[in-house]
């Protein structure tokens, strides 16, 4: 009896100790982004707080160019003077959520972004944890968003100050929303997906899919949709026709590569910072994984925007139509992944920091599954090949390309072959 007790009490403890692992495995996995962030300027969060300061100013921030006699607040050293449009891509709803760090001095701001760019990781991971229904379920959970946050996709969404972990978080939250019976139809739910189709333009193919399966979160969806496209035109109210237009420049840069370069000076400081400093960033492993990339290594270029644009939308069309009578649990996860999948026929550069997208996929299609999914595979598998791009750097784009690939058709399985689907069980 004292053995089995015992075995009993070690049983009882191996869980806690491998949490505890994982917790301190995260703390390291924090503690190398901190290194990274101190060393640069986080370029892609750069251009977002000058841009919304200038929005804020009620200045263009999609074209604007900086001169000697400008505040060195919208000085940007990688908005290039050769170019017409500035280096801000983001909407002008997504640009006016970063009006509080704004308004910090720009070390504070960045160091600030570091630390919400975890909790905001963090705050999915909950999400997805609480979903759980099985113990397994967890574990792969957890080990899956551990490692993700060692690959080359994390390490620089977090060393640039990218933003695609805000998308993830909120978009994680409409899911886990509408897979709820009881809030599935809810004004909150319809907000959130209102919120992200102002902030990131693609998303607004969530609106057909509410139109078709939650029309009770319609009325919520034009609250936020109204919110997220008025509240920065109360700064200057041409912001969404200069984004409009700097879109497609942006676009036909992209797809016909020309990107001149002239020099610029710039003062030793600015903002009290070491200007090659803030310019300066870590040297971390990426490369183009678009479909315009590959019509542009098969020599197809430069290629019309919107055929590309419809190789993915009419699939999802009817994907929406055909899929109609599906339970919840299925049309979601299919929803998370057509949202990654939609992704890689913009006409603009994808980079590996959009991986992080499949968290949703990844997490709702293994929730909803009574066993192991097909999706999950070659996610899993992506994991160390994304921890190899970030370690050895390597330069060759068909190599940096392999942890995206891996989770683009983890993606696709999880779409077409997501395993037996159960009801959801009450826990």
């Amino acid at each position: 009896m004292p053995v089995s007790s015992g075995f009993i009490r070690m049983k009882g403890i191996v869980p806690i100790v491998g949490w505890v692992v994982l917790g301190l495995v995260l703390l390291v996995s924090f503690g190398i982004d901190c290194e990274n962030v101190a060393q640069g300027g986080a370029i892609d969060f750069r251009n977002r707080i000058t841009g919304v300061r200038l929005l804020a100013h009620g200045i263009d921030p999609y074209h604007y160019k900086w001169r000697e006699s400008d505040p060195q607040e919208y000085c940007d050293p990688y908005n290039n003077p050769s170019l017409v449009v500035s280096k801000t891509t983001a909407s002008p709803g997504l640009l006016i959520l970063h009006l509080p760090l704004a308004e910090m001095s720009y070390r504070t701001a960045q160091w600030t972004w570091l630390v919400m760019q975890w909790l905001l990781l963090l705050g999915t991971a909950w999400l997805w944890l609480r979903q759980c229904t099985t113990s397994r379920q967890r574990r792969l959970l957890a080990l899956f968003i551990t490692g993700l946050t060692y690959t080359a996709a994390w390490r620089l969404h977090a060393e640039r100050g990218q933003v695609y972990v805000l998308l993830l978080f909120v978009f994680a939250c409409w899911l886990a929303l509408t897979l709820d019976p009881k809030r599935s139809n809810g004004f909150v739910a319809g907000f959130l997906a209102g919120l992200l189709g102002a902030w990131r333009p693609p998303l607004l193919a969530l609106m057909p899919f509410l139109a078709l399966h939650r029309r009770g979160q319609l009325i919520g969806a034009a609250a936020g949709l109204l919110l997220g496209v008025g509240l920065p035109m109360l700064s200057e109210s041409d912001c969404w026709s200069q984004y409009n237009s700097a879109m497609q420049t942006y676009s036909e840069i992209y797809r016909t590569d020309f990107n001149p370069h002239s020099p610029q000076a710039y003062p030793p400081e600015i903002e009290g910072i070491a200007t090659d400093t803030i310019a300066n960033f870590v040297v971390i492993s990426y490369a183009d994984f678009s479909a315009h990339a590959l019509l542009k290594w098969m020599g197809v270029e430069p290629f019309p925007a919107l055929p590309v644009l419809l190789v993915a939308g009419i699939p999802f069309a009817l994907w929406l139509w055909f899929s109609r009578m599906e339970r919840i649990e299925r049309l979601l996860v299919g929803l998370a992944a057509w949202m990654f999948i939609i992704d890689l026929f913009l006409p603009a550069y994808r980079n590996n920091y959009n991986d992080l997208l499949i968290l949703n996929v990844f997490a709702l299609g293994l929730i909803g599954a009574s066993r192991i999914p097909w999706g999950m595979w070659p996610c899993m598998i992506a994991l160390p090949l994304g921890w190899y791009v970030y370690l050895a750097v390597p330069e060759q784009p068909w190599i940096i390309n392999l942890p995206s690939f891996c989770f683009t058709v983890g993606a696709i399985l999880f779409l077409f072959l997501p395993g037996s689907s159960p009801q959801r069980q009450v826990r």
